[in-house]
């Protein structure tokens, strides 16, 4: 009977996600609020009863949902989308991640709680609620304003912050709290973001070697449904990897979700995993209400009442601050910070990582949702008074103030104009940044090494050799994977020391050969001295480090050209994906030649097409858009195909993106009439038939050739069969001429073939 109480546990939890959904939705609410609402009604802490027999299973298939989410808000967030978001946003972000954190953690000190359980509040207060913001931005038409773009594109970036604390946090929690307080606490932080640096720059590094090669080999045989099953099973592969090593599971979902965002097969898998992932993220948010004591909320309410307004103030106030110290203009800033200021569904997971770690109380858990579900709620609020509430934050702030940040604005506008860098960061920039792969890539070899030693060490099957030959072979291994990244960091250092070498000997009289020597003997001792911290030497004896360094020494003489190709050949692939030779439309960035247009009065604005959209089918020309609203459609998003500047011969079909260009009321009429839809009682897909037309004799176009017939249409039949003179001719090409008599098969729907009879006076039937 077990697995009848799984489907029945199954078939509660969903419909009761439907339905919550669904009426959060009704009332322009986020659905997970009512995925979490769901879980707290059907729980086995509300009473009289539970909905649920087996609470234990619905909360491990709710790690699946965490996976499946994880990787979903990876593949919106490709690398090279992080590089199109600019500096100064990244650094923007990166200020109010380090602001959140600070307060958090002051006001945990000042609540009580522990070391520990102040990093896991800060943690909850860090990332904004992605999904509302977008919402609130879409429902208020900023997605191309200047605010709109800063908000989304900080919410994207907060996402990263959120998996960084996913992982250091689930590692903390991993180790009892122990990171964080105490005397070592800087140096525990510090080694554990390295390894998360090292972990992440293998895994990315190894995905974009491999993945892109299975990709398109599944992509050449035309089989989606091998496709998904292998990136389904790479995705859990990834996600058990990352828990095996001590991180989040999110983790490996995440990075997966980011290799596969820079891949053309991107489309094609995320409409694979939609529905997989919408299913089991309810099932996760469901989950996480489910395990909501009923009877703490009233003990918590007034806590997450002061949580929640805490969180709004105190993020708008850093997130703006930030903005303003990248050089945003104030008003901007400001409002930007007001749309950041819900947070959602990291906070649960943060809070739910903490509990279970036993670093935070049971308390703790409803007060993070509460407190995050009057972020969202209140959120919307505030931002339809936008106006009013930044009125008054104007007028209470000194002028003085107010005249020092636009002095500082145009100062960083000069700064950013100025070019940064001589010759010698320009040369030696690209050096830098592959040392550092290098040396993250080897260590993260390293330390996933020694995890498999101690696995490997367990097994019975280790127990048929000698512990010498055993722990030789294991460094063998080991070096044989990490020589090739070694080779090239070698060779890295040596072009960076020479062209540091030449750099200073033009401004001093030091000879250039002589730095250059000194810069490789530094080389050397760093190396050296990273390998020696690095490495596990307590497994061999001195004697066996030092024929292995020989060893390793007489295989890079021996092999050194093969080692560069091969490095030169993993290079090239990693930066290929990197290069983003495919560029679908971004809905979060504007068009590159958008710019300030303030002084026309004009503003961009979105409108997708419905699936009953009433101009569907309709050439740009037909519906006239410009003529009568006084706007252009600047651009056409076709599944992520851009048609720049259509022409007035261009159709549009359900699903399209038109990105408007025009001023506040014509865009709101031009966006209303695009809107519509047609009656219910029009004929859609189920309607088409195929019909026999025979032609006339006094037909006008009769003699002419087919292609001539269709033309001006708005949806033509489609002629698929020609009877003449008893010889039947299927699929007619357009140069085919149609004569008296002819008999013709037409596909298409009762009114396409009454509109072909009216116009042509053919005799139809059916």
């Amino acid at each position: 009977m077990g697995e009848l109480e799984l489907v029945q546990d199954l078939a509660v939890v969903l419909l009761a996600a439907g339905l919550a959904g669904a009426l959060c939705k009704r009332l322009g609410l986020s659905v997970v609020v009512g995925y979490v609402l769901a879980g707290i009604v059907i729980g086995p802490h509300t009473p009289p009863f539970p909905l649920v027999a087996d609470v234990d299973r619905i909360q491990m298939l709710s790690q699946i949902g965490l996976v499946f989410l994880m990787f979903g808000i990876g593949l919106g967030l490709s690398l090279t989308r992080i590089q199109r978001l600019g500096v100064g946003l990244l650094i923007a972000t990166a200020l109010g991640a380090f602001g959140m954190l600070q307060a958090g953690r002051l006001l945990g000190g000042v609540a009580g709680w522990s070391e520990s359980g102040g990093w896991f509040l800060a943690g909850m207060l860090m990332v904004s609620s992605s999904a509302v913001i977008a919402k609130i931005v879409g429902d208020m038409n900023l997605l191309h304003a200047r605010t709109g773009q800063v908000a989304l594109a900080v919410t994207v970036m907060e996402d990263v912050v959120a998996v960084i604390m996913l992982a250091v946090l689930g590692a903390q929690a991993a180790m009892g709290g122990g990171a964080a307080g105490g005397e070592g606490d800087e140096m525990a932080w510090a080694g554990m973001l390295a390894g998360l640096s090292a972990f992440v720059v293998l895994l990315v590094s190894a995905g974009l070697f491999f993945l892109p090669k299975v990709l398109r080999r599944l992509n050449g045989r035309a089989d989606p449904e091998l496709q998904t099953i292998v990136v389904a099973g790479v995705l859990l592969a990834l996600a058990w990897l990352a828990a095996w090593v001590g991180y989040s599971p999110a983790l490996g979902a995440f990075l997966l979700g980011t290799m596969v965002a820079e891949m053309p097969q991107r489309p094609a898998v995320e409409k694979a995993f939609a529905g997989l992932r919408d299913m089991f993220s309810s099932v996760f948010f469901v989950a996480i209400g489910m395990m909501i004591e009923v009877e703490l909320l009233a003990e918590v309410g007034m806590w997450a009442l002061g949580l929640g307004v805490f969180t709004i103030v105190v993020r708008t106030v850093v997130l703006g601050a930030a903005l303003i110290l990248t050089g945003e203009p104030a008003p901007v800033a400001r409002r930007a910070g007001l749309l950041l200021s819900p947070i959602g569904e990291f906070s649960f997971v943060i809070a739910q990582l903490g509990v279970a770690g036993g670093i935070l109380s049971a308390e703790a858990y409803p007060l993070a949702v509460w407190a995050s579900l009057f972020t969202v709620l209140v959120a919307p609020l505030i931002n339809r008074r936008a106006d009013g509430v930044l009125a008054l934050w104007s007028r209470a702030e000194p002028l003085w103030m107010e005249r020092g940040f636009e002095a500082y604005r145009l100062w960083v506008e000069r700064l950013a104009r100025q070019k940064f860098g001589g010759i010698w960061w320009r040369l030696s920039k690209k050096r830098v940044i592959q040392i550092a792969g290098e040396m993250l890539l080897v260590t993260g070899i390293v330390v996933i090494s020694r995890q498999v030693w101690e696995v490997l060490q367990a097994s019975a099957w280790a127990a048929d050799w000698s512990r010498l030959a055993l722990r030789g072979g294991y460094v063998a291994a080991v070096a044989v994977l990490t020589v090739v990244p070694l080779v090239a960091l070698g060779r890295n250092l040596e072009a960076l020391g020479l062209i540091s070498a030449d750099a200073i000997a033009m401004r001093t009289k030091w000879p250039a050969r002589v730095l250059s020597a000194a810069f490789r003997i530094a080389a050397v001792v760093v190396m050296v001295g990273w390998l020696l911290i690095l490495l596990p030497l307590d497994l061999l004896p001195g004697w066996a480090w030092l024929a292995a360094a020989l060893i390793v020494a007489a295989v890079v003489m021996l092999l050194f050209r093969r080692l560069i190709f091969w490095h030169s050949q993993w290079q090239h692939s990693v930066e290929g994906a990197l290069a983003g030779e495919w560029e679908a439309a971004d809905a979060t960035i504007s068009p590159r030649w958008w710019g300030d247009a303030g002084e026309w009065a004009l503003t961009l604005q979105e409108c997708i097409l419905s699936e009953r959209a009433a101009c569907a089918g309709q050439r740009l020309m037909d519906v006239n858009i410009r003529k009568r609203f006084g706007c252009t459609v600047a651009e056409i998003d076709r599944q992520g195909f851009i048609i720049a500047t259509p022409g007035p011969q261009d159709r549009l079909f359900p699903g399209d993106r038109l990105l408007l260009l025009g001023d506040e009321g014509g865009l709101q009429a031009a966006r209303k009439d695009l809107d519509r839809e047609t009656e219910s009682g029009e004929e859609d897909f189920d309607d088409v038939r195929l019909h026999i037309v025979v032609i006339e004799a006094t037909l006008p176009k009769a003699g002419r050739r087919l292609a001539e017939w269709q033309t001006g249409e708005r949806w033509p039949a489609i002629v698929v069969g020609i009877e003449r003179d008893g010889r039947r001719i299927t699929q007619p090409d357009g140069q085919e001429v149609i004569g008296a008599g002819d008999r013709l098969l037409l596909l298409g729907t009762p009114a396409q073939v009454r509109t072909f009879l009216r116009m042509d006076g053919a005799d139809g039937s059916d």
